[in-house]
């Protein structure tokens, strides 16, 4: 009888440790790149909400300065990962809203139904299958509500994301890219399920993606969290081909290795840039070598065992903007 007390007991704390590394696993998922620090808290935030597709949603807007603009300005967007983090966080974490305030324009951060977007996938954390959610559409509607009421720039909408964020990013760039100038996603490869998609027009897109990612793998294949499968992804490598086959670029990569600013984050920056001749939008990869699933440069607390290394050689939030904001949509 003690035997047979002894294992069950040890048969339940072996139940206890699995419950208990899948609930880390998933906390990993759920702040995959902004578990903010709360440091530099921002209360300059608007809380707007809309029905679309049936359903109540919500997004909140940064407007430079915290005043209403007197003339038309830029908008990006700014997608949270599978985590749902808010606005406050995102805000937090990337300083998007100080960028905003420096360089005059509109940070909008959506919120995803139920904390997710339906990327493409078809799962979720929170939903077993979210692809009955329009999401595309949903950002198109906010889109066109932010024209009547700021008269915004739609020659300069853009969009950037993170993790299950950046492929809903890639999936915009697809579906929506008529509307938008172009898009930037961090540590996303596209879904597989997405891979013979024809994108609207060719887009500038940019790629940021850590080559030691644990959550969505460099290499591509399963997205995969304690033996549960929550899609597949392409790799980055054919991430970024898709892009460039869809751009009509046909010209030399130009390779360049960024200078490693702080050697303590086991991460070095390769920048890799797909161009053609002529006015066709480029490609570009920041490939983090040695860099995990995160946000390059934010300000979030470090969770190397979960996320893997944090590049700090450069601030993916400025870089992003800086390539953004060089574009624009023509006839508009």
């Amino acid at each position: 009888m003690r035997i047979k007390k002894r294992l069950t007991e040890r048969m339940g704390g072996m139940r206890k440790t699995r419950v208990l590394i899948g609930a880390i696993l998933l906390l990993a998922l759920s702040i995959p790149a902004f578990g903010a620090d709360q440091t530099g808290n921002d209360t300059g935030l608007v809380r707007k909400t809309l029905t679309h597709g049936g359903r109540r949603r919500s997004y909140s807007l940064h407007l430079p300065g915290n005043a209403v603009p007197v003339r038309p300005l830029p908008v990006l967007f700014v997608l949270h990962g599978g985590d749902g983090a808010g606005a406050q966080v995102m805000a937090s974490g990337s300083g998007y809203n100080e960028i905003a305030d420096r360089e005059n324009f509109i940070v909008v951060y959506p919120f995803g139904l139920q904390g997710q977007w339906n990327d493409g996938r078809g799962k979720s954390f929170r939903r077993r299958d979210n692809s009955s959610v329009d999401d595309v559409g949903f950002i198109g509607a906010v889109i066109d509500e932010l024209f009547r009421e700021f008269s915004i720039d739609r020659r300069r909408v853009y969009v950037m994301g993170v993790s299950n964020g950046g492929m809903m990013t890639l999936r915009l760039g697809i579906e929506l890219g008529d509307r938008v100038a172009a898009i930037a996603a961090v540590v996303a490869n596209l879904p597989d399920r997405l891979a013979s998609a024809r994108p609207v027009r060719p887009l500038p897109v940019l790629i940021m993606n850590g080559t030691r990612d644990p959550l969505v793998p460099w290499k591509g294949g399963a997205v995969r969290v304690f033996g549960k499968d929550y899609g597949d992804v392409l790799s980055t490598e054919s991430t970024v081909a898709f892009w460039v086959k869809a751009n009509g670029l046909n010209g030399p990569v130009e390779k360049n290795q960024l200078p490693d600013r702080v050697s303590t984050d086991g991460c070095r920056v390769e920048v890799s840039a797909y161009r053609s001749e002529g006015d066709r939008p480029p490609v570009i990869l920041y490939a983090i070598q040695g860099g995990g699933h995160s946000f390059p440069g934010a300000r979030t607390l470090l969770r190397y065992i979960l996320l893997g290394n944090k590049c700090m050689d450069i601030n993916g939030a400025q870089v992003i903007w800086d390539f953004c904001k060089d574009y624009s949509l023509q006839g508009e």
